[in-house]
């Protein structure tokens, strides 16, 4: 049957493409290849399934996690819907007749065979399930539920976010192996696995290969000068069968092999990755860093982009903040691995640190700003480190929502410079991404303490005005919480400031003539806009967003003239849209929010109207006059 498939190679997964290519020139126990075609006939629903785990990955890649809890709830909640159509039983016991000459006397082993796997440079090796000494049908059946599922479990969902291919709908195929009864099995490199250097480099167990793998038994090793006489033909196999796996792959390989009376027989076959090492140790591991301090030297090479900028670009509104008596929230650095994480003094000194009810955890680069209550957040953490060993690097911040999110800037009014800040009770995450609702309010207004419990407006002036002279144009983000300000980070606002007119409406000065084109509200661009990839510099392309924005770009792109987009809250994803529009109105919305100051920074008018936005129809003609308005 592998023979049969050898003329739709490139098509083939790689583990399944490399042992059918070896197979030519070396013993291969027989296997044959379930692809996903065959489970969509084998398996009730499975398309459906298929195509809803897909697009959660491809939300979960969008999102940088930052739904990753909701996500993986729904994922196993989508993969426990498969069943087995009852005629599937005979097709099995055809597949099995095919590699065993018979559907009888049944003993195999059921193996992953994902197309992302085994890549040059990500293996995945050990991340999906392979389930061994599987001998009945009811036993295949569960073994290939089981292997197929793996490729959504967290420890295989994080190892795609880190490679890149999440979201990818790549094809989780399944291999099915006639087992044999080795009395060695192990591993072999075509070089050292530690050093790279090029030497044929062997490990074995007694009995099957997978105790090796797993850690169950301590390996041995076979080198070339200390071969026993009862393994010399199994380093000499050896040495042919890595040497021609290194010849079919175009660089150093690891191979797994097991040996049955007198033969190597050949079972897995991936590249060496060409990966950075990451520090590992098998006992605890445990340090924390506060994260606006000056942070040592000896870590700041080995700690990811995102905890670096939150130090350099954070801290010095942090030191403003703290001069003038602003709240400080909890917000660490942590080096910690799985096993210092499993101790309860370390799980309680991580939780001294944080006042709030919930915090935010920046695990990687893929995982970002993943919100859980303090209760959970140890669990959270523990389901995010799949390998013991690993060293991470996490950055943990307090959440605090509190009763108000607040932007201070300095705007242009009839009078002049003026410093402002805008008000929400949805929150300042809510205010930035574009779905807050919001209030205008002077500095200088008397009535405008009304709002804030007679806390101190003057820490909002004092603050703003000594960031604006150190830091440049910028507006800063707060949280008003219980009587007391925190000051939590801050935005350049470029050369296009905000220009109050007496009724606040205007987001940004400008005239447009065109179609109103209606952008409806959804979930996914409403997520999408509070996801940490979402760019609040840049004018983002409308791909990252999957097929969010594809047909509403095609129909914009039909039109004679680029449209004004009618939209009820100005929601930051909404900047991809950027190029092909001429214009904006909003039911609601903050003038400050990031996609403000994109508008502002490319000039494109924009206005919030709750009754101009309710009166005018998709496709109508319209201009809009935002310097009119007053």
């Amino acid at each position: 049957m592998m023979t049969e498939m050898l003329h739709s190679m490139e098509s083939l997964p790689g583990k399944y493409r490399h042992m059918a290519m070896l197979s030519e020139h070396h013993p291969v126990p027989p296997l044959t290849l379930v692809t996903e075609k065959e489970l969509s006939t084998w398996l009730e629903r499975f398309d459906e399934v298929k195509f809803a785990v897909t697009n959660l990955e491809e939300h979960i890649m969008i999102t940088s996690g930052a739904f990753l809890k909701k996500d993986l709830d729904e994922i196993a909640q989508q993969v426990r819907r498969l069943r087995w159509k009852h005629d599937a039983t005979a097709s099995l016991k055809a597949m099995l007749k095919s590699i065993q000459g018979s559907d009888t006397s049944l003993n195999v082993a059921v193996r992953s065979a994902c197309q992302a796997e085994d890549l040059s440079q990500h293996s995945f090796a050990g991340i999906y399930e392979s389930v061994l000494n599987v001998e009945s049908i009811d036993q295949l059946k569960a073994a290939i539920i089981k292997v197929w599922c793996s490729a959504y479990s967290v420890r295989a969902i994080m190892e795609k976010l880190e490679a890149k291919v999440i979201g990818s709908a790549e094809s989780m195929n399944i291999i099915v192996q006639q087992m044999i009864d080795p009395e060695l099995a192990g591993v072999a490199f075509s070089c050292d696995p530690v050093t790279g250097e090029d030497t044929l480099y062997i490990e074995y167990v007694d009995g099957v290969g997978e105790t090796l793998v797993s850690g169950e038994q301590v390996a041995k090793r076979i080198t070339k000068d200390a071969v026993m006489a009862d393994h010399q033909q199994v380093f000499e196999q050896l040495t042919t069968v890595v040497t021609s796996a290194k010849d079919l792959l175009g660089g150093h390989v690891d191979i797994e092999w097991a040996y049955q009376n007198g033969v190597v027989y050949l079972l897995q076959a991936r590249p060496v990755t060409n990966v950075r090492k990451q520090a590992t140790s098998t006992k605890p591991q445990f340090a924390c860093y506060e994260l606006y301090d000056e942070l040592p030297g000896s870590i700041q090479s080995e700690l990811p982009a995102y905890a670096l900028y939150f130090n350099r670009k954070r801290k010095p509104l942090h030191d403003i903040g703290k001069h003038f008596g602003c709240g400080e929230v909890g917000a660490v650095i942590l080096e910690l691995n799985r096993h210092a994480l499993d101790q309860v003094p370390t799980q309680q000194r991580i939780l001294d640190l944080f006042f709030s009810e919930r915090q935010v955890i920046d695990f990687s680069d893929a995982v970002r700003q993943l919100t859980v209550s303090k209760e959970e957040l140890i669990d959270q953490l523990k389901r995010l480190m799949t390998d013991p060993n690993r060293l991470h690097y996490v950055v943990l911040r307090d959440f605090v929502r509190g009763q108000y999110g607040v932007i201070t800037q300095q705007v242009l009014t009839n009078e002049g410079p003026t410093l402002v800040a805008e008000v929400s009770e949805d929150g300042l995450l809510a205010m930035n991404r574009g779905s807050a609702v919001s209030q205008m309010l002077s500095l200088s207004a008397p009535d405008a303490n009304t709002l804030f419990s007679g806390a101190d407006l003057r820490v909002l002036h004092d603050v703003t005005t000594c960031a604006l002279e150190k830091l440049g144009d910028i507006q800063i983000e707060w949280v008003f919480s219980n009587g007391q300000f925190y000051a939590l980070d801050y935005s350049s606002v470029g050369e296009s400031p905000v220009v109050l007119t007496d009724n606040t409406s205007v987001m940004s000065p400008g005239f447009a003539r065109g179609s109103v084109f209606v952008v409806e509200s959804s979930e996914a661009l409403e997520n999408y806009s509070i996801a940490p990839s979402m760019s609040l510099t840049d004018i983002p392309d409308a791909s990252v967003y999957g097929d969010l924005f594809t047909s509403i770009i095609e129909d914009m792109q039909s039109l004679s003239r680029r449209p004004i987009i009618f939209s009820k809250r100005p929601y930051a994803a909404l900047a991809s849209l950027l190029p092909y529009v001429s214009g904006f109105v909003f039911e609601k919305g903050s003038l400050l929010c990031h996609l403000g100051v994109l508008l502002r920074e490319k000039q494109l008018p924009a206005i919030c109207d709750d009754q101009l936005f309710h009166q005018m129809t998709h496709g109508e003609s319209f201009e809009l006059d935002t310097v009119s308005v007053k």
